[in-house]
């Protein structure tokens, strides 16, 4: 039965790297933990790390590949302050991988950062993908997922709100003609609402939910008399035949045809004669 390792110490006496090329050095299965500013537990098989686990307020990060155990390591990396022991073996029984396959991940990962630093990106208080392209390009599936992880799941009718109804429907036409979307299920089971919108409208189904509560039609404006009361006549002044016969007659009585109005409607002298012109005009063509 292989004895266990009794190492323990400050962060300051021993970086993170160094305490990863002692447990391959001497071969030995157990789990590193640190306890600083980070808390992690790394674990080895045999001198080759099998696993890692950062520890947080909201619970704990798993890395069970080789990515995820560099990304943990990228993150204890810089540790200066702390402490470190050397606990049993309880991680994962796989092959694993050395300590130089991690490192160069993580060495790889800082070389990334300078890049996204140089750029601006880190600081920036927003970051967007950008509208266009100078031509095509290729994107690999690990770079999709990149992709895929930055759009969280939406509805047509997000779309339609913030783009109009006709760019959301060619958006999705795009998205489905290329393979690039799915529908998702609820939760509890329903479908999306473009399934729910499809059996509304199978046959055999009832009204579909989406016309309930639909206002109902207003009845057609029933055909009314249009009344006109003159104002006060002024002092005399010279007219034309056709106003002085309108300037004498105390009360109109017309019906407008093809002219609806609700009951609440008046009519101004000069609006009726504006209509009547406008009746004119089509009756000498």
């Amino acid at each position: 039965m292989e004895s266990q390792m009794q190492l323990s110490g400050q962060l300051s006496d021993w970086s993170v790297n160094d305490l990863l090329q002692i447990m391959q050095v001497t071969k030995k299965s157990g789990s590193l933990d640190i306890d600083g500013e980070r808390r992690a537990r790394i674990f080895f098989g045999e001198g080759r790390v099998t696993g890692a686990e950062l520890m947080g307020a909201k619970g704990s990060y798993l890395g069970a590949d080789r990515s995820g155990i560099a990304d943990i390591l990228y993150v204890l990396s810089g540790l200066e302050n702390g402490t470190f022991s050397v606990g049993p073996a309880d991680g994962p029984e796989i092959k694993g991988w050395t300590v130089e396959e991690i490192l160069a991940d993580v060495e790889a990962l800082r070389s990334l950062e300078g890049e996204v630093v140089d750029a601006g990106l880190f600081e920036a208080t927003g970051v967007r993908l950008i509208h266009e392209i100078e031509g095509p390009i290729t994107i690999e599936p690990e770079d999709w997922h990149a992709l895929v992880t930055l759009v969280q799941p939406f509805t047509f009718n997000h779309l339609e709100v913030k783009f109009g109804r006709g760019t959301a429907v060619r958006i999705f036409h795009t998205l489905h003609r290329l393979g690039m979307a799915e529908a998702q299920v609820a939760e509890d089971g329903e479908s999306n609402w473009l399934d729910r919108l499809a059996e509304d409208v199978s046959p055999g189904a009832s009204t579909p939910n989406w016309l309930e509560n639909l206002p109902e039609p207003e009845p057609e404006p029933a055909k009314i008399e249009l009344v006109v009361e003159p104002a006060e006549e002024p002092e005399p002044v010279h007219m034309s035949k056709a106003a002085e016969a309108r300037s004498h007659s105390s009360k109109v009585s017309v019906e407008v045809k093809g002219v609806s109005a609700p009951a609440s409607t008046t009519l101004t002298d000069g609006v009726y004669d504006e209509i009547r012109r406008l009746r004119s005009r089509v009756a000498d063509k």
